[in-house]
This record gives C-alpha cells, sequence and structure tokens, in this order.
C-alpha cells in the first residue's frame, strides 16, 4: 500500500496497513530550499522544488500544494502585507471600499492562481500516483473575514442577511478554486476555515454548516475526497463540521484528541492533528517530537486517523524533528546523532514581556497570540483590538505577546492560559478563542475603565 492509497483509504474511514502521516508543510518547504516566504509562493518553481525536498526528507504519505489562505482575497482585490517566514496576512478589506456586487469571481488567470495551479499540475505529474496531493481552499467563513473584515461579527448580530450574501458569495469562490484544483489532478480538497473556531456553536450552525456542507457535497460530486481544517479551539463546533458531509476533519492542538476521535468515529470521519507546532516542533528535540506523536499514536490509531501537525507548519520548525517524526511512522530507526540533535530554531533577539502596570482610568489589552502575521484567528484578534483603540486614545495600551518565542511561551504559563488566541485586559482574560464585536469589545473596556 503506497501513500496516496493509505490516506484515500483512511479518508474513506477504511482499515489501511498503519496511521498516514500528512505534514502540512507550507512555508517550511520554502526554509528547506533557502528562500523565504514571499519569494516562495510567487513562484511555482520554487514550490514544486520545495514539495520535492519535502517528499524526499519526510517520506510523506500525503501533501499539499501550498498552505496559503489569502490567495482568493488576493484575487479578489484585496491587499496582503507579506513576510520572510509566514504566508501573507491580508491588509486592506475589499469589501470595505466596495460593494459585494462589484466583485468578480476569480478566474485561473487571476491573481497567483495561476502560479499555485501549475505547481499543482507538476506536483501531481511528479508525485501524483505516489502520495496523495491536497489542494488547500480558504474555507467560507475565513474568506468573508478578509473581504469584510472585523465588522462581520457585529453583522452576524444586526446585519444577518448581509452575512448571508458574502457567504454565499464566498462558497461560490470556493467551489470555483476546488474545480481548478480537481482539474488540476488533485486528490484531496481541503476547505480550511480556521476562522469558524473563533464563533459560538449558535453562529456556526446559523452561517457556516449550510454553505460548508453545500461546498463538501460540490466536491464530493467531483469524485474527490473532501476534508474540513479549523485549527484554534473548535471544540465546541467539532460535531457540527462532522455534519458537514465532510469525509475528515483537522484540529490542532487546542482540541483534545480522544474527545474529537469519539465524535469522529460516531459519524465515520476521519480525523487529523495535533502535533503540537511550537512547544514541541518548533522548541522540542528530536526526542520530544517522536515522543509526542507516539503518544498521539497510542489515543488516535485505528480507522480514520491521520497523524498531522494542528496547522501549517512554522517556517523555523527543524528539519531533524520532521525526519524523526517520519522516521517513527515509517518503522524506521533513527540515529543517535539525530535524535540527540539540538534545536535549530535561534532568536537573535529574546523579547521579554513583563507586566504592565495599570492605571486608574486606563486599559492594557494584551493579545495573546500565535503570529497575527500567519494566523487568521490572530490576526483578527488583533484588529478587532486596533478598531476601538483611536475611541480611548491616551486610556489604552495594547500589545501582542506571541507564542512563537520562548518569551511568549513563558508569557502564556505565567498567565495560566491554556488556549489561543486571547484578549486579556488588565492581565484578566476576557475573550478565549472568540473575536469579540466591536460592541462587545467596547463594554469590556468601559466596564474595567470605570
Amino acid at each position: 500500500m503506497n501513500g496516496k492509497e493509505r490516506v484515500l483509504k483512511t479518508l474513506s474511514f477504511e482499515e489501511v496497513d498503519r496511521t498516514p502521516w500528512v505534514p502540512y508543510a507550507g512555508v517550511q518547504t520554502a526554509n528547506l530550499i533557502g528562500v523565504d516566504a514571499e519569494t516562495y509562493l510567487k513562484s511555482a518553481d520554487l514550490i514544486v522544488e520545495g514539495i520535492l525536498k519535502a517528499y524526499e526528507l519526510y517520506e510523506p504519505d500525503g501533501l499539499p500544494v501550498v498552505f496559503d489562505l489569502q490567495m482568493e482575497a488576493e484575487a479578489l482585490g484585496c491587499t496582503l502585507k507579506w513576510s520572510k517566514n509566514n504566508p501573507p496576512a491580508v491588509k486592506g478589506h475589499v469589501l470595505q471600499e466596495k460593494a459585494l456586487s462589484d466583485l468578480i469571481l476569480p478566474t485561473a488567470d487571476d491573481g497567483r492562481y495561476p502560479v499555485v495551479l501549475e505547481a499543482a499540475r507538476r506536483v501531481v505529474a511528479e508525485l501524483g500516483d505516489k502520495i496523495a496531493i491536497y489542494g488547500l481552499i480558504c474555507g467560507p467563513f475565513t474568506l468573508a473575514l478578509h473581504l469584510k473584515g472585523t465588522p462581520l461579527f457585529s453583522d452576524m448580530i444586526k446585519h444577518v442577511e448581509k452575512v448571508d450574501e458574502v457567504m454565499e458569495f464566498c462558497n461560490k469562490v470556493c467551489m470555483d478554486l476546488a474545480k481548478m484544483y480537481v482539474d488540476a489532478g488533485v486528490d484531496v480538497i481541503a476547505g480550511v476555515d480556521p476562522m469558524s473556531s473563533q464563533i459560538a456553536p449558535k453562529h456556526f450552525d446559523r452561517f457556516v454548516k449550510g454553505p460548508t456542507t453545500e461546498l463538501n457535497r460540490f466536491v464530493r460530486n467531483l469524485g474527490r475526497k473532501v476534508t474540513s481544517f479549523c485549527c484554534g479551539d473548535a471544540t465546541k463546533n467539532i460535531e457540527l463540521m462532522c455534519q458537514t458531509e465532510t469525509d475528515g476533519i483537522a484540529f490542532d492542538e487546542n482540541v483534545d484528541l480522544k474527545y474529537a476521535m469519539d465524535i469522529a468515529k460516531k459519524y465515520k470521519v476521519s480525523y487529523g492533528g495535533n502535533l503540537p507546532l511550537t512547544t514541541v516542533m518548533m522548541f522540542g528535540s528530536p526526542i520530544e517530537n517522536v515522543d509526542e506523536a507516539r503518544r498521539e499514536l497510542e489515543i488516535g490509531q485505528g480507522i480514520g486517523y491521520v497523524l498531522s501537525p494542528g496547522c501549517d507548519i512554522p517556517f523555523e520548525v527543524p528539519v531533524n524533528n520532521l525526519i524523526a517524526i517520519s522516521n517513527l511512522i515509517n518503522g524506521k530507526p533513527s540515529s543517535l546523532e539525530l535524535l540527540e540533535s539540538e534545536n535549530q530554531f535561534r532568536e537573535e533577539e529574546e523579547t521579554v514581556f513583563d507586566d504592565v502596570e495599570i492605571k486608574p482610568g486606563e486599559v492594557f489589552i494584551e493579545v495573546v497570540t500565535l503570529d497575527s502575521e500567519g494566523c487568521p484567528p490572530c490576526q483578527y484578534m488583533c484588529e478587532a483590538v486596533k478598531m476601538v483603540v483611536p475611541e480611548y486614545e491616551g486610556r489604552i495600551t495594547w500589545r501582542e505577546s506571541l507564542i512563537k518565542t520562548r518569551a511568549g511561551i513563558q508569557r502564556m504559563a505565567h498567565l495560566g492560559m491554556k488556549r489561543l488566541p486571547a484578549i486579556l485586559i488588565n492581565n484578566e482574560v476576557v475573550f478565549d478563542n472568540i473575536v469579540p464585536s466591536e460592541s462587545e469589545l467596547i463594554a469590556a473596556i468601559e466596564e474595567r475603565i470605570k
């Protein structure tokens, strides 16, 4: 049984010879070939080179073409902020300047679609008979946030019909790109909708479940497997995700693997995750990565389980950590030299997150994130704060504390936090894995200023 067969049978909820291994190596593959993320994501040649290198080093059963949730928004007119070690972030939300009726559905010739689709065709030609090739698309709710920005959260309360219109349009974008990927030959379409972890189940049921079900049904009618990815603490919405006619769900370390497994098995849906991205994969040793992978295999192994990271592997994750996991899953011995190799990631300057003095009549807001430049839920947590700061000039101090650094991990432990992203006001967790609307955030600020 080869990797492709292993993944497709697992997504069909059938028995396989061993648990499939699918590392979501997005911009991390750029690091493998010595280029930055921006250069990589703009070149079909480099994308293909990076994927072939990841295939050689990590011996996976499946790989994504790219992990870039901003490609669709860019093609629709959103401006991006590019980074050297992250996928780009949406900087300008097109629906804050234009009407929805002004937007035109992207074609295969728009934005970076031609680059990624060419890479997909070439990767399928090189590896399509050996491993499962994933075409990742930005899920409809996250795409709606990219187009509209944080005012979408207020519309979910005050103007539901506007949200329905945006979601309908975004779903058409998703289906069009899914069809383009299928025409390029990919095996699996993954709808990656991280912002759906930031809303309550009632809102997921009202705004997300219907469009996602329609999208998944569309992909399955194309004769392809479809999976639903959601990073952040998606625990509250896991069962609803399983009710969207998906073949599989994927989640990060915020979700308990045993909990998700029990629900997924009830619906005969494949389940994947949830190797911790920072505390283990980035900052851990190869031995610690092997121990974590072994622990998760003991919990999740069986029909339907896919061993994978919680989300897009960060650019700086050491290669030896992934090779060690690959050796474990493929039953190959790792050399003592590899297992004892030191972490390759070093920070030039270690930021120290000191406590901030809380003065009467003022507030200190801290947004604890993975990285707002590369994580949509983190980005929109920060945007929610930026929206209200001008109303409190001179009375609000705020910062983003990234757990993508050792100092950030220490800060998170010091605050006793368990889930990301979160907004703290005066060192108290107020919004935990839920992006607040403008009115909700203002009410929380006012309560503490008084």
